[in-house]
């Protein structure tokens, strides 16, 4: 946003889908029929609108609204920061109205667990010290993401000033209960004197406390109320009536003062907030060990043959980098010369050595074990497969579940509830006993309450869930993806790539007909030479096996290929051809075609048809245990397939399946999972091709294998990085154990508040014990969400 003068304001925002000038005059058609647009020019080049409106009679989301009716969108930008200054949900939800007042958000969500900001603004629109200036003046900071490394040290130095303050806090409030713990060994002629205790409590009250006092002011300051509210009043009201017991009584009140709570009770929440943040960070650490992976600096080869060192953002797509051993790769890139064994487990979730060679694709973070490796590099920046984890997990992260928004607006009611219950109380023990009672019992009610707990239950687990799902590689797109992955109850598998490995291998071979069987090596050998200069997924397959079995290879003469046929040639003087039935009849022969297998060619040899060589795209090696662990979950397994009926059955009987379908289409695909929907189930398709899209975005939970095509990660819930069916069952394991904790979490927040206040309110709370009770309830929840970390993927 620019200027504004008088009555008017000047704006300029990307417009996008402009192909002519045309669309340049049907846009300022429509602006000029909007009341309250003074003027606009629209230019095609720089592909932007210039507006100048009337404020009072327009409103930025009309102008958005009348880009979109007219045809047109307009830029958006997608940026995430840091907030400062948060002490509960409620803060959260003050940041969030606060950005979308902003004009040009379009929409913002604030994460108090990860106390992160991602704004979706328009384009042009709006400017970052805009968003920063409205966040400082409610109180809070907004500053932009930092490099991790960056970001490791400012968080320690942080919490090197908060233990500093904490101990500080804790050694003054020690001197506080020292009079205590003698009165209860029997020391009753040990006191402090009252001047002595309000020089020790009062640094603790507005020095360590001052964030306390900020926060409440800020909040207070903008007709909401926090956390900080709370532990202000009841520890306020704490320190002055011992003030006023002290002026009033003089050195008679001595014993009989409550600085001590006050102090200890800052102190402990203190405490409380420190072990908090410590513990919140810990469930950060999937994702900051992703971004930690990103070397810094990279060695390309010049074209001269000379290697020189610069910085890995500056990486260009097709350079050729090196990497020795104990190095991270750092690009995605294909290998050219050399082979080594990575570790891809931060990656992919494989916690066994890759051995990677020329052709072969090695990713960025991935650590070269034990080989030169030189690659040629096909994706940067934000494009590696690194930063997409990264982005996909921080995305999970980001949205609320349908629990959490209810929670979240329960707890906009929550403080104002407690101080109205803390005045009740007040009033109540006036009544019916004295004030010193009814001003300890109020104080105990506010203090006992605790808003942080509810609002860590939800984002504290979703952050470790998806951190520990990423680490076995299993991406969640987003918070939606995780909450429906617990209620899966049928799990559709395509076939091809899926269950299987996804191209042909060498099943097996035989002499037929004309063929003698003592020759059968020499007939093998054959169809492996006329083989070795084809490209044909079959041709892999037959070198494949020739490499396993040491077979040396042989070069034909004279090789030609016959398009959806085979190929022929001459080997060792003799002329051969090797293809399916269609080529056999094009030398004279008719082969018996069987349709148990998926390929079968024969090899024509000297004039005669002498051997068969059988081929299937065999089941991968762990689908058995990938079926029977979702049959253990009682998940109902299909499989939708577009092969024949016997190659289907086939595999449907090996995996014990009983529930399949052949020579399915995506349109049958679709309504084959429709169907299954229909019955009032939550089902989940996995898939790896386009002919797979549709059916993934029909289903409620769409799983794509990383092998697949992009257009079928594109449409899917959760991307698996390893081509493991195994991952299905746990990725609905994550997620049964996040939605676990997070009920878990939920019950003790909300059982806490239920049972503690009444006992407060009737006074069997101490302060004291209400503050410690107060700063250990969300490190309770916390520390109960980390317990994910516990969980291990069983696939290795």
């Amino acid at each position: 946003m620019s200027t504004s003068v008088s009555a008017s304001q000047e704006f300029s925002f990307n417009i996008t889908g402009m192909t002519c000038g045309s669309c340049v005059e049907r846009l300022e058609i429509a602006f000029n029929r909007e009341p309250g647009v003074l003027d606009v020019a629209v230019n095609l080049a720089s592909e932007k609108a210039y507006l100048s409106i009337n404020p009072h009679l327009l409103a930025v989301k009309d102008l958005v609204g009348v880009v979109r009716r007219a045809g047109f969108d307009v830029g958006v930008d997608t940026r995430t920061y840091q907030v400062g200054g948060m002490s509960c949900t409620a803060c959260a939800g003050r940041i969030q109205d606060v950005l979308l007042k902003v004009p040009g958000v379009e929409t913002a969500e604030v994460n108090f667990a990860t106390e992160n900001a991602t704004v979706r603004s328009i384009k042009g629109l709006v400017a970052e010290r805009d968003l920063i200036s409205r966040v400082r003046t409610a109180g809070f900071r907004l500053f932009t993401r930092a490099e991790p490394d960056d970001e490791a040290e400012q968080f320690q130095a942080e919490i090197t000033k908060e233990r500093r303050s904490v101990l500080l806090a804790s050694f003054f409030s020690s001197l506080l209960v020292l009079q205590m713990v003698a009165q209860f060994i029997g020391w009753r002629e040990f006191h402090w004197m009252p001047a002595a205790e309000v020089l020790f409590a009062t640094p603790v009250q507005f020095w360590f406390g001052r964030k306390f006092y900020i926060g409440a002011f800020n909040a207070l300051r903008n007709r909401s109320a926090n956390m900080d509210v709370l532990v202000v009043l009841g520890t306020t009201s704490a320190y002055l009536y011992s003030w006023y017991l002290m002026i009033q009584h003089g050195e008679a009140a001595q014993g009989e003062m409550y600085f001590e709570s006050a102090a200890v009770i800052i102190t402990l929440v203190l405490w409380g907030k420190y072990l908090e943040t410590r513990a919140k960070r810990k469930t950060f650490s999937a994702i900051r060990e992703l971004l930690s992976l990103r070397p810094r600096v990279v060695r390309v080869r010049l074209e001269t043959g000379e290697t020189v060192e610069k910085p890995t953002e500056l990486l260009e797509l097709g350079e050729i980098i090196t990497c020795i051993p104990g190095e991270r790769i750092c690009a995605d890139g294909e290998v050219i010369e050399g082979e080594a064994h990575t570790d891809e487990s931060l990656i992919t979730g494989e916690s066994n050595p890759v051995h990677r060679r020329i052709g072969d694709e090695v990713y960025e973070g991935a650590v070269n074990l034990d080989g030169h490796l030189v690659v040629r590099v096909t994706k940067v920046g934000n494009d590696t497969t690194l930063n997409r984890i990264a982005r996909l997990v921080e995305q999970a992260q980001v949205g609320k579940t349908d629990i959490q928004r209810l929670v979240d607006k329960v707890s906009g009611y929550f403080v104002p509830v407690v101080i109205l219950i803390a005045l009740i109380t007040l009033v109540a023990w006036s009544i019916v006993g004295n004030f010193e009672n009814a001003l300890i019992n109020s104080v105990s009610v506010l203090v006992i309450a605790c808003p942080c707990a509810l609002g860590l239950a939800t984002p504290t687990a979703v952050i470790t869930g998806t951190g520990i799902a990423a680490r076995a590689g299993i991406l969640f797109r987003d918070i939606e993806a995780l909450e429906h992955a617990h209620r899966v109850k049928e799990v559709v598998f395509d076939k091809t790539g899926t269950l299987t490995q996804g191209k042909p291998s060498f099943v097996r071979g035989q002499v037929v007909q004309n063929g003698r069987t003592e020759l059968y090596d020499t007939y093998l050998r054959a169809a492996i030479a006329l083989q070795s200069l084809s490209e044909h997924p079959i041709a892999k397959a037959f070198l494949d096996y020739a490499k396993e079995q040491g077979i040396e290879v042989l070069t034909p003469t004279g090789f030609r290929a016959y398009v959806g046929e085979g190929v022929s040639g001459s080997v060792d003087g003799i002329d051969c051809a090797l293809g399916n039935h269609r080529l056999l009849r094009r030398f004279g022969h008719e082969p018996v075609v069987t349709d148990e297998y998926e390929s079968t060619v024969w090899l024509h040899f000297a004039g005669e048809v002498v051997a068969e060589f059988v081929f299937e795209d065999v089941e991968r090696p762990n689908s058995r245990e990938a079926v029977a662990k979702l049959q253990q979950r009682n998940v109902d397994v299909h499989i939708l397939s577009g092969d024949s009926k016997e190659v289907t059955e086939k595999l449907a009987r090996s995996l014990g399946i009983t529930s399949y379908a052949y020579r399915q289409t995506p349109e049958t695909k679709v309504a084959k999972v429709e169907e299954i929907q229909k019955e009032g189930k939550s089902v989940a398709m996995v898939g790896d091709g386009i002919n797979d899209a549709p059916a993934l975005a029909q289903a409620r939970l769409g799983v794509a294998m990383s092998s697949g095509t992009d257009i079928a990660m594109e449409v899917a819930a959760v991307t698996l990085m390893r081509t493991d069916p195994r991952l299905v069952a746990a990725t609905l394991d994550i997620s049964t154990r996040t939605f676990r904790k997070i009920r878990q979490n939920l019950f003790w927040a909300f059982i806490y508040n239920v049972v503690m206040i009444p006992l407060a309110v009737l006074g069997y709370l101490d302060p004291t014990i209400a503050g410690a009770a107060m700063a250990l309830s969300s490190v309770s929840v916390v520390t109960n969400s980390l317990l994910l970390k516990r969980w291990h993927s069983q696939v290795s």
